[in-house]
C-alpha cells in the first residue's frame, strides 16, 4: 500500500478539541496559501473515548489524518460512556450536516443502515476495527473494512491461551456487553478453536459485562472465586484490556499469577500485567497501524484506486482489509513494555 504524503500543511492543520475523554480534529479546511491543494475532510466516529484502546484509535486517526490528506473531525458515539444506538445516531446525524468526503467509524449496532445517506451524497464510507453488521436496508452499501475478524480474533486468543492450560483444564470467559457483535464473534471464534484444537478444555461459564468497565469483570471474577473457590478454575479468557485490568487486581490480592492461573486478554496498551508475572498472554492491538491502515484504504477509496487495495479472500465481508493482532506473552514482552513502544 502507498501512503500518499502531502509536502508541506501551511494553512490546514489538524485543530485538536478536548471533548470528554477523548479529542476530535476540526473541519475547517480549504486551499492553501500556495495553492496546495486542500485536506479532504473525513468525519470519524469512535465507538466510546471512554475505552482505552477506542481512544488510542481515535487520536492516531485525527494524528495521521494530514499523512493521508484528510482533516479529521472525529465524534464520540458514547458521549455518556454507555455504548448504545442513541449515541452513534447523534454522531451520524452531526456529520450529516457536515461538508464531508468521507466517513469512517467503528461499527455496532445498525451503523451500516444508518451511513446508506452518505452513499447517496457521494461520500465515501469505511469501517475500522470492529465488522460491520450488514442488514437488508444496507445490502447495497459500498464500503470498505480495516482490521481483524472477530472470531480469528477469538481464534487467535484461544491459540495463546492453549499453552498455558493443563489436561482438562477448566475455564471462564468474560465477554463485552451481550449483543454486541464483536462479543458473540470473538466468542464463537475461542469456542471453534478449542473444540477443534483442545476438547479437553472445559468452559464452566460465560459472562457478559453490563459495560466494559474494570470493576464489572472484576465483580464477576470475584463471583467465580466464590461459586469455584481458587483452584477450582484454571484461567480466564477476557475480551478487552478493562475486563483483563480489573481481573488482575483481583489475582493480586488473591495471590494468583501466570505460574498458577492462566489469564489471558485482548488489546493491553503495554505488556506490564505480563511482564509483571500475572498475565499469561495478550492479544496486542496497535492503534498506530490500524489508523494508519484505515486511513490509507480511506485514501484510495476518495481517489477512486480500491482496485490497489489487498482484499482478504473468505473475510466475513466484502473489501476485507486485514490488519492482524499480534500475540504477546513471556517469549517477547520485553518488546511491547511502555518504553519499548515510546521509542517505535
Amino acid at each position: 500500500m502507498k501512503k500518499r504524503l502531502l509536502a508541506t500543511l501551511l494553512a490546514a492543520s489538524v485543530a485538536l478539541s478536548l471533548a470528554a475523554c477523548g479529542r476530535g480534529g476540526s473541519s475547517s479546511g480549504g486551499d492553501s496559501a500556495d495553492g496546495e491543494q486542500a485536506l479532504n475532510k473525513l468525519g470519524y466516529i469512535s465507538a466510546a473515548w471512554n475505552d482505552d484502546y477506542c481512544k488510542r484509535l481515535n487520536d492516531a486517526i485525527v494524528e495521521h489524518g494530514p499523512e493521508y490528506g484528510f482533516e479529521v473531525e472525529a465524534l464520540n458515539a458514547s458521549p455518556n460512556g454507555m455504548m448504545d444506538v442513541t449515541g452513534y445516531i447523534e454522531a451520524t446525524e452531526a456529520l450529516a450536516q457536515k461538508n464531508i468526503d468521507a466517513i469512517l467509524c467503528q461499527p455496532l449496532f445498525s451503523v451500516p443502515d444508518m451511513l446508506m445517506q452518505f452513499q447517496q451524497k457521494d461520500v465515501k464510507v469505511g469501517f475500522v476495527n470492529i465488522v460491520p453488521q450488514i442488514s437488508d436496508s444496507s445490502k447495497d452499501l459500498d464500503f470498505c473494512y480495516a482490521g481483524s475478524s472477530e472470531e480469528a480474533i477469538g481464534a487467535q486468543l484461544a491459540e495463546a491461551m492453549s499453552p498455558g492450560l493443563k489436561d482438562g483444564a477448566k475455564i471462564c470467559v468474560i465477554c463485552l456487553p451481550y449483543g454486541q457483535d464483536n462479543a458473540a464473534g470473538r466468542l464463537k471464534g475461542l469456542q471453534d478453536w478449542f473444540a477443534a484444537n483442545r476438547p479437553d478444555v472445559e468452559i464452566l461459564e460465560v459472562n457478559y459485562v453490563e459495560r466494559n468497565e474494570a470493576t464489572l469483570a472484576q465483580s464477576i471474577f470475584e463471583d467465580w472465586i466464590q461459586k469455584y473457590g481458587v483452584g477450582g478454575f484454571d484461567g480466564v479468557a477476557t475480551q478487552s484490556d478493562m475486563q483483563t485490568q480489573g481481573i488482575v487486581e483481583s489475582m493480586k490480592a488473591l495471590g494468583l499469577d501466570a505460574t498458577n492461573f492462566t489469564l489471558v486478554g485482548i488489546g493491553a496498551s503495554t505488556s506490564q500485567w505480563i511482564t509483571d508475572g500475572v498475565e499469561y498472554a495478550d492479544l496486542y492491538q496497535d492503534a498506530q497501524v490500524e489508523a494508519k491502515a484505515a486511513l490509507d484504504m480511506m485514501r484510495h477509496m476518495v481517489d477512486g484506486t480500491t482496485d490497489e487495495l489487498e482484499f482478504l479472500d473468505g473475510a466475513p465481508c466484502k473489501n476485507f482489509v486485514s490488519v492482524p493482532m499480534t500475540t504477546v506473552n513471556a517469549d517477547n514482552a520485553d518488546q511491547f513494555t511502555e518504553e519499548a513502544l515510546a521509542a517505535k
